[in-house]
């Protein structure tokens, strides 16, 4: 092909992707019907975007070429927003540093495994790295007794996840060194996906909320986890202006944790960003053909600012869950 025929290949391909990008930019905001926000979740709806354009605007390149002129446009413009997509979708922008003390934390949605041999090597696991807290979901109720039973000796402070006089239940279950108080549970029906209490460091008492609503695979469970993200904005809302009113040195910081379900790129998780440190680790699904760079971050992490948040990373010990166990380490000023 002559050159004259080359460069609307792809220069026409690569406008379209970049018109397709903002586009996605601007529809993200979007926060219903509950499909549409879960399909903009993602920046590789970009490639959707993109071929539509690409077909609607084919007329005015193709119509008169041959076939193979049509087939290079079209994949010049999967290839180009592919590309584009999956810079997005890893693009981080984070301080890190080394922590000199760190304080360690992992999470973990275990998918209701009750394998025996699972949850051994779980267990043996979090003895070995005595994490300063441990949050985990997807937690059944079988389980739950093992896990307990086990780690307990090691650590000795946990929260259940449960309350049966207030025939509340979750499938949470948390484990720390240090000890928990003032523990409430959001109502959702008779579930509780948004555990919050104060949790007593040495030298300061963090406001953490920990939580897990469902998955958004329909209207109802969209509205419940939204329900869920609505009662933790609200509360963090009121500890705030409670912290107001208290001594600065007991109470400093909130923290976030748990399974979302909410991309990164929700609009949705920019509302839970303010004032808040974080770093979007790609988390989901934890498949051996699926690279991390088309996975999606919904097992957050958010701390209250000044605190640093030095490193997160996945750990691959855990292949029986479709998330990937996030260890993280955090620098609190003190």
């Amino acid at each position: 092909m002559e050159i004259r025929l080359l460069m609307p290949l792809i220069l026409a391909p690569l406008l379209l992707s970049f018109i397709a990008t903002l586009i996605w930019r601007l529809l993200r905001q979007v926060d219903s019907p509950w499909w549409l926000e879960n399909i903009l979740s993602t920046p590789f709806s970009i490639i959707i975007i993109c071929l539509a354009l690409m077909i609607v605007f084919s007329y005015f390149f193709v119509y008169q070429q041959s076939l193979n002129y049509c087939l290079i446009y079209y994949l010049n413009g999967v290839v180009i927003s592919i590309v584009l997509a999956t810079c997005l979708n890893n693009i981080s922008v984070t301080n890190k540093k080394v922590c000199i003390d760190p304080v360690t934390f992992f999470q973990f949605n275990i998918k209701y495994t009750e394998k025996t041999h699972d949850i051994t090597a779980l267990v043996e696991h979090l003895i070995e790295e005595r994490y300063h807290l441990v949050a985990l979901q997807g937690v059944s109720q079988k389980s739950k007794n093992l896990i307990i039973n086990k780690l307990n000796p090691y650590y000795p402070n946990f929260i259940r996840g449960e309350n049966k006089h207030q025939q509340v239940y979750s499938d949470q279950l948390l484990f720390s060194r240090y000890a928990f108080t003032n523990i409430q549970y959001y109502k959702n029906g008779h579930s509780s996906f948004l555990l919050s209490s104060q949790w007593h460091l040495p030298f300061s008492v963090i406001n953490l909320y920990s939580l897990h609503p469902p998955s958004p695979r329909n209207e109802r469970l969209w509205q419940a986890r939204n329900k869920s993200l609505y009662q933790l904005e609200s509360a963090l809302k009121n500890s705030a202006g409670a912290s107001s009113f208290e001594n600065s040195s007991l109470v400093r910081q909130s923290l976030i944790i748990g399974d979302l379900n909410l991309s990164k790129h929700s609009n949705r998780i920019h509302n839970l960003k303010q004032g808040m440190n974080t770093e979007f680790v790609n988390s989901w699904p934890h498949k051996p053909y699926i690279a991390s760079a088309f996975g999606l971050a919904i097992d957050h992490f958010l701390v209250s600012k000044p605190t640093i948040i030095c490193s997160r990373q996945r750990l691959n010990e855990f292949s029986w869950s479709d998330h990937y166990a996030i260890k993280t380490e955090v620098e609190f000023k003190k």
